[in-house]
């Protein structure tokens, strides 16, 4: 450690609290998509940022969104579907059009996982972060935290991975930690 380096904190959030909200995520993911149950879950979320040139002030505005993310490694089909941060409320469930991925990528730094999606398709991919929160987040949905979910996620992404590169695609690379 250096002089001004600092010990990261560890995360605080209430267990109990945690596997009460993973049960919800999974009722809602269950009510959105037929046979829910066979898909393996996590929550995550996504970002964007807006700036505007005012005539006295400018402004920047950033929206959270959370999703549920559902995936199913023996036929590669992925599903979001869009909660609130109280888990009240959720959309209908978006496929995630897996046919138009070229690559799939993780950055350990930021917890975020992209699916990116090949050149002429209408957009542009998927950027989730799928880090944990802790009691006193301001942004996503507290205390939730899923190491487990990750690390079975992050097992999908690299037999994706894999798969992409057998049908041709160059992959970024990444390292675990």
């Amino acid at each position: 450690m250096g002089l001004f380096s600092k010990k990261p904190k560890e995360l605080v959030y209430d267990a109990a609290q945690c596997r009460m909200k993973k049960e919800r995520m999974r009722e809602m993911f269950n009510e959105a998509v037929e046979d829910g149950d066979s898909y393996e879950i996590l929550h995550v979320s996504e970002t964007t940022t807006k700036f505007e040139r005012g005539f006295v002030f400018d402004t920047n505005t950033t929206t959270f969104y959370h999703y549920i993310l559902g995936y199913r490694e023996r036929d590669d089909r992925a599903v979001l579907v869009q909660i609130d941060r109280e888990l009240t409320q959720h959309s209908e469930a978006l496929a995630i059009d897996m046919d138009a991925v070229a690559q799939a990528h993780y950055n350990p730094k930021y917890t975020q996982a992209s699916l990116i999606y090949k050149k002429g398709s209408r957009d542009y991919g998927e950027i989730m972060d799928i880090g944990d929160t802790g009691s006193n987040t301001m942004a996503g949905i507290a205390d939730m935290v899923q190491k487990e979910e990750r690390e079975r996620f992050l097992d999908y992404l690299e037999g994706l991975r894999s798969r992409l590169e057998q049908k041709g695609y160059k992959q970024e690379k990444w390292k675990r930690e």
